[in-house]
């Protein structure tokens, strides 16, 4: 009989207890983060932010002088909570964006940048095009896994999580306006609840396919 490994057992355990949850409130009863609880968590999120760019990458990206294929745009609460304004106020949405905006404790936005996927430069590069999909798919699937172990990291410090694809936070303007550059492309929004404010009274909506989950995907193969 197999021995239990323990440090297995703690990884196995995060990764079935993080879950989604949509925590929602309006921009106008937006309350904010303590301060003691803030500064306490900001040095836990950064921390985070950093192991989990230790995700694998096949292609060194090289943009900006920076090897990875992602970037991570971290806005706390304050900033969290002027975005909300920003897409109610300024941008007239009406959508469920400015009100996950209100209710996080802090809100991650993570991009990847393509090589070649709408460049101008792809005719002109010397890979083939089916080459050139490849790498920006490498690019893709590095940065999804970065946003993984981001959640798994914040699911091991009991805090809540919900990767938003982006919905109206895609949208270039607003891009522009939390200073991502013109080459990102929005991959997640993770919102992030502190534990201790799990008790404010919120909108929060589960994910609805946690229940519909099983092993009929895994396949046993013999040649």
């Amino acid at each position: 009989m197999m021995s239990k490994n323990p440090v297995s057992e703690v990884v196995e355990a995060v990764i079935a207890n993080r879950k989604t949850e949509k925590v929602l409130c309006e921009v106008s009863t937006h309350e904010p983060v303590p301060r003691k609880l803030a500064q306490r968590y900001k040095e836990v999120i950064l921390r985070s932010v950093k192991a989990a760019g230790w995700a694998p990458f096949h292609y060194p990206r090289n943009h900006d002088g920076i090897t990875e294929p992602w970037r991570a745009h971290i806005l706390w609460d304050d900033a969290a909570r002027k975005l909300a304004i920003h897409l109610e106020n300024e941008l007239r949405l009406t959508s469920k964006e400015p009100r996950l905006a209100a209710a996080c404790s802090a809100l991650i936005l993570v991009t990847w940048i393509p090589e070649f996927y709408g460049s101008k430069l792809a005719n002109a590069s010397s890979l083939s095009r089916e080459n050139q999909i490849s790498r920006d798919e490498e690019h893709l699937a590095a940065t999804a896994a970065m946003v993984q172990n981001l959640l798994l990291l914040l699911t091991a410090h009991n805090m809540g999580t919900y990767w938003s694809s982006g919905g109206k936070l895609r949208h270039r303007k607003l891009l522009e306006h939390i200073g991502a550059g013109a080459e990102e492309r929005l991959l997640a929004a993770v919102f992030v609840e502190y534990p201790e404010l799990k008790d404010r009274p919120r909108e929060r909506k589960p994910g609805s396919l946690r229940h519909n989950r099983g092993d009929q995907w895994i396949k046993e193969v013999q040649l």
